[in-house]
């Protein structure tokens, strides 16, 4: 999952250099804005993002919660469990979604 946010946000740097920079991709870029904010361009857009969204912050909170009941059967965090805790708040700091950290409970 953490891969797909990298994508956007790389789609989302090349779409800002190429709107920043002259360049002849800059006239596509123009020309894709404009056409996704005619029609029903931008409520197609909020429903995507927002059923993206909603899938990868609930894949991430399971997952939190998974490892937490993990680490309160077993009485402590393993290695394992250590670093997957780590990459699943990455991911959910990458989407601006706080997720308390696992030492708190």
């Amino acid at each position: 999952m953490i891969q797909l946010l990298f994508a956007l946000l790389a789609a989302e740097t090349a779409l800002a250099l190429a709107l920043l920079f002259c360049m002849p991709m800059h006239r596509l870029a123009l020309l894709a804005i404009d056409r996704t904010k005619r029609r029903r361009g931008p409520i197609m857009a909020k429903t995507v993002a927002g059923t993206m969204l909603l899938v990868l912050v609930v894949s991430t909170g399971y997952s939190i919660a998974k490892i937490r009941r993990r680490a309160g059967e077993l009485g402590l965090l393993t290695p394992t469990d250590q670093v997957l805790a780590s990459r699943y708040i990455l991911e959910a700091s990458l989407m601006g979604i706080y997720a308390p950290s696992l030492s708190a409970s």
